[in-house]
């Protein structure tokens, strides 16, 4: 199954156990939790960039 690298953000693979993900483009691994962990962090610094930053909204 592919996913998507968090440093380099080409496909990365995840191997058939769901437990590791390697990117062969440069070399990025972490298991599947510390995985979700980094593209949990950059949707939510992603989302930051839409809210804006006026008090009452």
């Amino acid at each position: 199954m592919d996913a998507r690298c968090p440093e380099c953000e080409k496909v990365a693979i995840l191997d058939d156990d769901i437990t590791n993900v390697k990117c062969p483009h440069c070399n990025f691994e972490a298991d599947y939790e510390s995985y979700l962990e980094i593209m949990k962090d950059q949707a939510i610094n992603m989302s930051s960039d839409y809210i804006p930053d006026r008090p009452g909204f």
